[in-house]
């Protein structure tokens, strides 16, 4: 495995594991903000939340080497969902607890 390959693999482990972790902070607890918004816009949420953290988890299973501008992105995306469940965690559920 290269050092490219391997940053890949980092990307999307860190994208599943936090994008889920966002997920459950976000819906794990009872959230006014969530419950004001209309029905498709949750359903829109939980499939947008859901769908890169498990589309991550494919790519790490399944192994396999993408095009080196995509490898960038998931490293991006790894950094955004990080970000967003540590910020969210300190911020909502660290201190609302």
């Amino acid at each position: 495995m290269d050092l490219l390959q391997a940053i890949n693999e980092l990307a999307n482990l860190l994208i599943f594991i936090n994008a889920t972790l966002f997920y459950i902070f976000v819906f794990g607890r009872e959230v006014k903000a969530l419950a004001r918004l209309n029905m498709f816009e949750r359903i829109l949420l939980r499939v947008g939340l859901a769908v890169p953290s498990l589309g991550a988890l494919w790519n790490v299973l399944s192994a396999q080497y993408p095009l080196d501008i995509e490898i960038l992105i998931n490293v991006g995306y790894a950094a955004l969902f990080t970000w967003a469940s540590i910020f969210h965690y300190k911020t909502f559920v660290r201190n609302k607890s």
